[in-house]
């Protein structure tokens, strides 16, 4: 991409005025290694959940129906369920679920669980409404088969912003970059660097600034989730971001519960910044996972690979709880049995959500839930 239009995303200009009124962006949110889902939205009243569980089971969760209950990590979540704004879809995988990060997380990001793909079906979406690179930005440090397609990379940004100049060789490069070269073409790099180092000091200032302004969680994810929100500003078609550590196959409490609460603190965080903007209806975001977690705790104080888990929805949708509650008297090899297929939930979205007829994307029909 030119570095006129990676300029424009690092420091958009866009005040609440200028924004369309009409362009919508969807927000994908990875969270890589499989969130265990049980204990996101708890089944407090199964007693099976108890039984395998007898160490790990949460609780103190929020109730948010007779059946489910909120990780109390999640609280910041609770007001914007309360309101509509959250829709979650429960028990959501594909057919012969795969217990490999690689091949789960390939299956997701194609949506074809048959056979392998060389590209993504966000990537295909963006491809037949023809658009261009500047539409849809990465964040993140492993470019996803999500938005790999025939065509070039779109932008990507790595939450590590900064250009480090640290010591004889970064001096050594300060001398180059401060000095005009007489080269035309090392003039025009020596240019685009300090145009970006000077983009990035603006971009972290303004991350420092939505921090304390919109109560973003001070960490790594908190970070995160605040040059997501930077980024809308510019009203890209979509935005994949890629949150990492949810493995949890030991010590799973502790490690849950602070990457949890990071996710809803952001998220809530995210909601006060884009209705800041007046863009609680063009932004739509999707939370989901590779697999869930295997219902039984397993001896290390933690859980192992499993099959189905939530997708949690955050903007302008039909609220409440969807896909039933998950069938723990009716585990399939000791697993979750699948009830949603996520393509459903990619339908919808592509359909209702972006107008886009989603059977050119997915190569078949799913049946709707109406979240959105």
């Amino acid at each position: 991409m030119s570095s006129t239009a990676a300029m424009a995303i690092l420091a958009p200009s866009c005040s609440t005025n200028a924004l369309s009124s009409d362009r919508k962006t969807l927000v994908v949110i990875e969270l890589a290694g499989g969130n265990d889902g049980l204990n996101t939205i708890i089944p407090y009243n199964d007693i099976n959940y108890r039984k395998l569980r007898p160490s790990i089971a949460i609780n103190d969760g929020m109730p948010i129906s007779n059946k489910a209950a909120f990780h109390p990590a999640l609280k910041d979540l609770k007001p914007i369920f309360d309101k509509g704004r959250v829709a979650i879809v429960q028990n959501v995988g594909y057919p012969n679920p795969n217990l490999s990060h690689f091949r789960s997380k390939e299956i997701w990001q194609s949506a074809h669980p048959q056979g392998s793909s060389d590209t993504g079906w966000l990537a295909r979406y963006l491809t037949n409404v023809q658009a261009k690179t500047a539409d849809a930005i990465f964040l993140g440090e492993e470019y996803p088969l999500a938005l790999t397609g025939d065509s070039a990379r779109y932008l990507q940004l790595s939450p590590r912003l900064s250009v480090q100049q640290h010591g004889k060789l970064g001096e050594a490069m300060r001398v180059v970059y401060n000095t005009s070269q007489s080269s035309e073409l090392a003039e025009q790099i020596r240019r685009t660097v300090l145009e970006s180092e000077a983009a990035i000091k603006k971009l972290t200032k303004d991350i420092d600034k939505r921090l304390d302004d919109h109560g973003y969680p001070k960490t790594a994810i908190g970070k995160q989730f605040a040059l997501l929100a930077h980024v809308l500003e510019s009203q890209p078609k979509v935005v994949y971001l890629t949150i990492g550590g949810w493995d949890t196959h030991t010590a799973q409490i502790r490690r849950h519960q602070q990457l949890l609460s990071d996710l809803g603190s952001g998220l809530a965080a995210l909601d006060r910044d884009i209705q800041s903007h007046n863009m609680q209806k063009n932004v739509l975001v999707m939370v989901q996972s590779e697999f869930g977690r295997r219902p039984a705790e397993n001896g290390n104080g933690g859980t192992d690979h499993g099959t189905a888990a939530p997708v949690i929805l955050l903007g302008n949708v039909r609220g409440g709880l969807y896909g039933g509650s998950p069938a723990l008297d009716s585990l399939v090899q000791g697993n979750l049995p699948m009830q949603v297929d996520f393509r459903s939930i990619y339908a919808e979205i592509l359909d209702r959500w972006e107008g886009f007829k989603a059977y050119n994307v997915l190569d078949q029909d799913f049946p709707k839930i109406g979240i959105v």
